[in-house]
């Protein structure tokens, strides 16, 4: 039979073990005992044993009573299978007449106690099993014993061969367990029949107990009924016993497989005494009940008196034991025996009553010995000496002749899978402990893979078309799994256990019947499992479309279940639904889209009261009715994290086909719901916010309009099935209106703002604002957004049409609807953004709103004839609000610390608003309405606010704007003072007010100007007014000492002018040096960058001024030199401007030269002229 040793070192496979296959273990022929293996020290303290009990249903331990010496225990007590006050709700199982244990017991317990399953405990048995594998070294007798594996947990129960080989014999089941039998262990089996001798030890047994509940301990004879009533009663233990097997699993999952379950079922429950913590799992709060509580475990039940954790050594197993235990007084808990006298206490037996004790945590055993049945005395022994017995001196040793035969094989070649009466308990058993452990997923992950595996295997057991339920449960479980995995290592896996080396030891493991005769199959080696089973689905696609394909699986098995297929329209799975599109002319634009919109808010108002739809029939709390709202629900949410992938890949056309999947799934779930919970409101806002974004991102990038509409239409097959299961349950447009894929912008914007608002409408019902208040922040700040989006968007279109309006001067009712339109979305937009306490996005909000009243402005300008236009009041009006609503942006930021980027967007814009009106009304003052002297105030008070809100000194992308923007506001208010100094008669007060404000913006718009690297003109403009303004004020003066310094400041300023004629001299030269090749130089006016003709009239103007300067300054100076000839300085000037002035005679007088050489004249002119008056100062210091 090959290598014993190895065979019986493990157990089952993994393989056979969780897919519910049938394990053999049989003892070997062996002559005497072996004591070979390590030993387990007995006495003292050095056995490991620890016992809990979980729980019990005995009653309070009573004292035994002390049967007289010479009681005849042949004699019924009066109390004999009577029911007692003392036996408790346990009844006569306490008392050893109870009928013998099914061969389904540790599935009960473990059905009972399925937090221990596949995790903390090694072994789930009766204690009879665990004892007779601990005498296989002391004992001839035949044990088997059918094992199964539930991740490394074995569940043991007793396989009895007599009575199943005796079963076949009369039905023909069973016949391939006994083939296999009879072929290789023992080919002349015949029934073996226990003996008399067998009845009439457990008759007096079970009297001697009763004698000892009895309180007078009297021997009380009966009636010869009674005896009759014992013969009979020994006739239906026995026949009981041998109908203890189930026949083969034919008949529905509905009903009972145990055909004894029918009887016990009926028997109502008594209370039961509790100890310590019952350690069952709490019921599956995300998971549709599956079974009700007569079918909950398939008719099997926990028939045992007292569950017991039992540690012994370093096994843990959770022991089942109805041993009778006696306490009170002197003995708080004893263990009570009958012995025959004229027999000594041999070594089986000791270690039988010492288990016992044990695992009952029992301290003393007290033996009762008779002759014959006849009382003879008590003897009391501790638990601990019982080892040390004469005769019963024992050593538990590991064993080599334990053989393991993987039967799951010979099952699979049966026709019928219920040929096995372990498939369906296997297969619920692999269901709860997957969902127990679904449950405690958070706190263990390492369990994945276990769960995986379990649920993997309950599937495989089952058949879909008898067990409809469970395997739409199961998928149920896998989905939810799936979508829970944990992330992978490095090696793109998980471990299914937190040490891999335990589920990876090596087994025998044998395929077939005929591999058992061949030795060398036998000593095969294969893993149970590798250590990582599973890879992680590292893509979030693929992972969701694995869920997917496990809720389709379960909507198929929810889908075949309902009867009432042939009333329901006819639908092919494999055609395709078609993904309705319309265009927006034919669905009424934004106006139909507000009907439709009240519509769904009218029926998410009739979902709080329940109202219930469904086109196939389904009856409302039945099995297929909640299980498909699982499945559906996790199909929306599976569809919702597609999208939300795609989303993020700018696949915008397929995350709008998956969010139109999951609001479809979800209007099927509306249908269906008889109590629309809170949590799945929330995924509905949840999916319209998602749908929202998507539909704000199409119409941001309509350019690849095309490659959205290919990904929209297209459908997978899976997709194509869920949603023909969707369509037996309702007509799944109830989110038409938000996921249609338009081609107009405006509806795209309209349909995304309607998302929002619906979005925000569901957060409102439950008082689902206020208990996810991040959720309602994110709605908000999007419907702000939107609004924003939409009211930017009408503004342009309103600019556009001002500016194709050429000939009429009014503004079009078409302008005036777009502006209605745009401000409205601006005002909704703010208050969103305020009630949410969001000061930054409100304060953009309102500077779009002052853009808006800014183009309002612009659209009301005359477009007559431009030498009579004026500043109208209507464009004041409007610009006078843009401030307002930039000066609430200010107000609304508070501080430019908050956000320092829109903060100065702000101030630039409202500088930019003061500085246009200013502007306007300077360069169109309306003299038809105001005095000059108003206008000038006006001018100058905007100015100056533009002035203040322009900041010039932070540094910043924007400071050279603001820097060009301050010296153009100083060079026009000194122009604007310049020119009222010019036209002023009378007041002078007044006029040397100007003077002094004049020449004080000059001086600070030519320093700004300096600072820019493109602005020479400006400069050079801004020098040659403060020329002319030097020359204005020299025509008042009649001295020629006065007129001389005004020329010479004029000439100073000329000096200075060197810088910016440097800057155009740059550009000239970089221009002309650009062209390398055969190229053709540029022409005179070809440079973009510097406009040729403005510098040519600015140079044309500045060589007549510095030519009538130099002549002025000649003529005063020669006629000064006629008068006084000893002053050295004045002749040096005079010498060095008449030199001057002959160069620039000669210089203007070449028509032919070009504007770089004219640009060169004129720097070379200007650094003589500053190098004359810095020697004439030298001179005179």
């Amino acid at each position: 039979m090959g290598d014993p040793k190895e065979a019986g070192a493990e157990g089952p496979p993994a393989g056979a073990a969780a897919r519910g296959g049938l394990s053999l273990l049989s003892q070997g022929e062996s002559e005497e005992p072996s004591a070979q293996g390590s030993a387990l020290f007995l006495g003292g303290n050095e056995v490991k044993s620890r016992a809990v009990v979980k729980y019990s249903s005995a009653p309070l331990r009573t004292a035994f009573a002390r049967l007289e010496e010479k009681t005849d225990l042949k004699l019924p007590p009066a109390n004999w299978l009577r029911e007692s006050a003392k036996l408790g709700p346990a009844g006569t199982t306490i008392l050893g007449n109870s009928k013998k244990s099914k061969p389904f017991s540790s599935f009960g317990m473990a059905y009972d106690f399925i937090d221990s399953v596949g995790n903390d405990v090694d072994v789930v048995s009766d204690s009879e099993n665990i004892k007779k594998l601990l005498k296989i070294p002391y004992s001839k007798s035949h044990v088997s014993m059918a094992v199964h594996r539930i991740g490394r947990t074995l569940l043991l129960d007793e396989l009895d061969i007599q009575e199943l080989f005796m079963r076949s014999s009369q039905t023909g089941d069973w016949t391939w367990l006994k083939e296999f039998y009879q072929r290789l262990i023992d080919q002349k089996w015949q029934r073996k029949k226990k003996s008399k001798e067998h009845w009439y030890q457990k008759a007096i047994l079970s009297k001697f107990l009763y004698y000892s509940i009895n309180g007078d301990g009297a021997a009380q004879p009966v009636s010869s009924t009674a005896e009759q009533q014992e013969s009979s009663s020994s006739d239906q233990t026995n026949d009981s016993e041998g109908a203890s097997w189930p026949a083969p699993f034919e008949m529905p999952s509905s009903v009972s497989e145990d055909p004894s379950a029918s009887s016990q079922g009926s028997e109502p429950l008594e209370p039961s005494y509790i100890v310590g913590h019952v350690a069952s799992a709490p019921k599956e709060q995300n998971l549709t009940t599956l079974f009700n509580d007569g079918e909950h475990s398939q008719g099997l039940k926990n028939d045992f008196v007292r569950n017991i954790l039992w540690t012994f050594e370093d096994i843990h197993m959770l022991v089942g034991s109805n041993m009778p235990i006696f306490g009170g007084g002197r003995y708080p808990a004893v263990s009570l025996r009958l012995r025959d006298n004229n027999k000594p206490i041999n070594v089986l037996t000791g270690i039988d009553y010492w288990l016992d004790n044990l695992i009952c945590n029992v301290p003393e055993l007290v033996m009762c010995f008779h002759v014959n049945g006849i009382v003879q005395k008590y003897e009391m022994i501790k638990t601990e000496e019982i080892p040390n017995l004469e005769n019963s001196n024992f050593l538990l040793n590991g064993s080599d002749i334990v053989k393991l035969y993987d039967l799951t094989t010979l099952c699979e070649e049966t026709e019928d899978k219920y040929q096995n009466p372990f498939t369906m308990p296997v297969a619920i058993l692999l269901y709860k402990v997957a969902c127990n452990m679904m449950m405690k997923k958070n706190q263990n992950k390492k369990h994945y893979g276990t769960i995986r595996t379990l649920l993997l295997n309950c599937l495989k057991l089952l058949d879909k078309s008898r067990h409809p339920q469970i395997i739409a449960s199961a998928n149920y479980i896998y989905s939810e799994e799936e979508e829970e995995m944990p992330d992978s290592d490095e090696n793109g896996s998980y471990s299914t256990s937190s040490d891999p080396s335990d589920d990876s030891k090596a087994v025998a493991i044998i395929k077939s019947v005929g591999e058992l005769s061949v030795p060398e199959k036998y000593k095969s080696i294969h893993q149970i499992r590798p250590s990582c089973a599973f890879p992680v689905c590292h893509d979030t696609e693929e992972r969701c479309r694995l869920v997917l394909s496990y809720v389709l699986e379960g909507l198929k098995s929810v889908d075949s279940s309902i009867k009432k297929e042939s009333d329901l329209p006819a639908a092919d799975p494999s055609t395709p639904i078609p993904l309705k599109y319309e265009d927006e002319s034919t669905r009424g634009g934004p106006e139909g889209l507000e009907k439709q919109m009240a519509l769904f808010l009218d029926k998410m108002g009739s979902l709080q009261k329940g109202n219930y739809s469904s086109l196939s029939g389904m009856i409302p709390g039945s099995w297929q009715h909640k299980m498909k709202l699982q499945l559906i629900l996790k199909s929306s949410k599976a569809y919702y994290v597609l999208s939300d992938a795609a989303m993020s890949l700018q696949k915008y056309g397929r995350a709008l086909r998956y969010i139109k999947l999951a609001l479809q799934s979800h209007d099927t779930y509306c249908c269906l719901c008889t109590n629309m919970l809170s949590e799945v409101l929330l995924f509905l806002s949840q999916y319209l916010t998602l749908c929202g974004d998507i539909q704000l991102m199409l119409a941001q990038n309509a350019n690849n309009r095309a490659a959205h509409l290919e990904e929209f239409h297209y459908q997978t097959k899976e997709d194509q099935e869920i949603l023909h299961s969707l369509h037996r349950e309702s007509s799944c447009q109830g989110f038409a209106w938000a996921t249609d894929l338009s081609t107009d912008l405006e509806s795209q914007l309209s349909v995304s703002c309607k998302c929002y608002e619906a979005a925000n409408e569901i957060l409102q019902f439950s008082d689902l604002k206020s208990q996810n208040p991040e959720h309602y922040v994110q709605v908000l700040k999007r419907m702000g957004n939107i609004r924003n989006e939409i009211g930017v968007f009408y503004m342009n279109q309103a600019a556009a049409l001002q500016s194709e309006r050429v000939v009429s001067k009014s503004v079009s009712a078409a302008e005036q609807q777009l502006w209605k339109k745009s401000f409205s979305c601006f005002e909704k937009g703010i208050h969103n953004f305020e009630s949410i306490e969001d000061a930054t996005n409100a304060a953009l909000l309102l500077c779009n709103t002052g853009r808006l009243m800014r183009i309002c402005a612009q659209a009301h300008c005359g477009a007559g004839d431009e030498f009579k236009r004026e500043f109208s009041p209507e464009e004041g009006l409007y610009y006078n609000k843009a401030i307002d609503y930039y000066l609430k942006a200010l107000r609304s930021l508070g501080t430019r610390d908050i956000h320092p980027a829109v903060w100065d967007s702000v101030n630039w814009e409202l500088s930019t608003t003061y500085f246009t009106m200013a502007t306007l009304q300077q360069d169109y003052a309306p003299l038809s309405r105001k005095a000059q002297e108003q206008i000038e105030k006006e001018v100058s008070e905007a100015m100056m606010k533009s002035l203040k809100y322009c900041d010039v000194d932070s540094m910043s992308a924007r400071q050279p704007l603001c820097q060009y923007r301050a010296a153009t506001i100083h060079h026009r208010l000194a122009s604007m003072y310049h020119s009222c100094l010019r036209n002023q008669v009378g007041d002078e007060h007044l006029r040397k007010q100007h003077r002094v404000l004049a020449d004080l913006h000059y001086s600070k718009a030519a320093k700004l100007f300096q600072l820019l690297k493109d602005a020479p003109c400006e400069l050079l403009r801004v020098q040659l007014e403060r020329v002319a303004f030097a020359e204005f004020q020299m025509t008042s003066q009649n001295s020629n000492v006065g007129k001389l310094k005004t020329l010479s400041g004029a000439l100073d300023i000329m000096v200075r002018t060197e810088h910016a004629f440097q800057l155009i001299q740059k550009e000239l030269v970089e221009e002309f040096g650009q062209p390398k090749s055969g190229d053709a130089a540029p022409a005179a006016d070809a440079s973009p960058s510097l406009n040729r003709e403005e510098v040519m009239k600015l140079l044309s103007i500045f060589e007549s001024r510095l030519s009538f300067l130099l002549l002025q300054s000649i003529k005063l100076l020669s006629s000064t030199k006629k008068k006084t000839s000893n002053n050295i300085e004045d002749d040096a000037v005079l010498k060095t401007n008449k030199h001057i002035y002959s160069q620039l005679l000669r210089a203007t007088a070449n028509k032919t030269a070009t504007l770089l050489e004219r640009i060169n004249v004129i720097v070379h002119l200007l650094g003589q002229l500053a190098a004359g008056s810095a020697a004439s100062s030298s001179a005179v210091q």
